[in-house]
């Protein structure tokens, strides 16, 4: 069942597109506007539509996931969109993972990271569980938070990633994405600044103002 779901939603169609906008757009109303972007930016990549920045033309290596790029100060829409997705897309909110740099705790640190300077094992220690959660399963929503707060080799580590699509491991092993729905968040371009990222392909500012203040989003979608 689950199987056959996540098939269905690797076709461009209306009524794909109108199941996906349609369920976004209960959750996070008051971003509507960038709901349809998201939708359609989501089908087409894993269609196949869409032509892959980074992509070697004699690479054997077909990239089947999605990278967005969340920007803005409203997390409750980005964690919201992206538990929706999990559930409308792999069938189960269980599909949905954060890594975060506030949320990581290094209990299990080696005796070989513990010879490492501060920030290079706060590097290895994001881009790790990053890694380690799409060696798991990469046939998920992840939402990879603070990335205005992450420090360059982080950046530079998703930065490849995203060139790549696939993530090094602690083995040293290079795991695909597969079609995973990759989420990066930051409240501004801050991030940008530190580690050079791909070009965006489109650039849409969100929807209108909601009670509670909430602010617009950004959504930049790297194709």
């Amino acid at each position: 069942m689950e199987i056959e779901y996540t098939q269905k939603f690797k076709e461009f169609n209306g009524e794909n597109l109108n199941l996906l906008c349609n369920a976004l757009e209960k959750k996070v109303p008051w971003q509507r506007q960038i709901i349809p972007e998201i939708a359609g930016t989501i089908l087409q990549s894993r269609s196949r539509m869409l032509r892959r920045k980074h992509q070697s033309k004699c690479s054997d290596h077909v990239k089947e996931e999605t990278w967005l790029f969340f920007l803005g100060p409203d997390p409750q829409a980005k964690e919201q969109i992206s538990r929706e997705l999990a559930k409308i897309v792999f069938g189960s909110y269980s599909s949905f993972v954060s890594i975060s740099l506030s949320s990581f705790v290094s209990s299990d640190v080696t005796d070989c990271r513990n010879k490492r300077g501060r920030d290079e094992e706060s590097c290895i220690s994001y881009i790790e569980r990053f890694a380690q959660a799409v060696s798991f399963n990469p046939h998920r929503v992840f939402l990879v938070e603070d990335l205005d707060q992450a420090d360059y080799c982080s950046q530079m580590g998703v930065k490849r990633a995203v060139e790549r699509g696939r993530i090094r491991n602690a083995c040293g092993e290079e795991v695909s994405f597969c079609d995973a729905i990759v989420i990066l968040s930051c409240e501004s371009f801050s991030c940008r600044s530190r580690a050079s990222s791909p070009n965006s392909s489109k650039h849409n500012n969100g929807g209108a103002g909601a009670p509670e203040r909430r602010r617009r989003a950004t959504v930049v979608l790297w194709i």
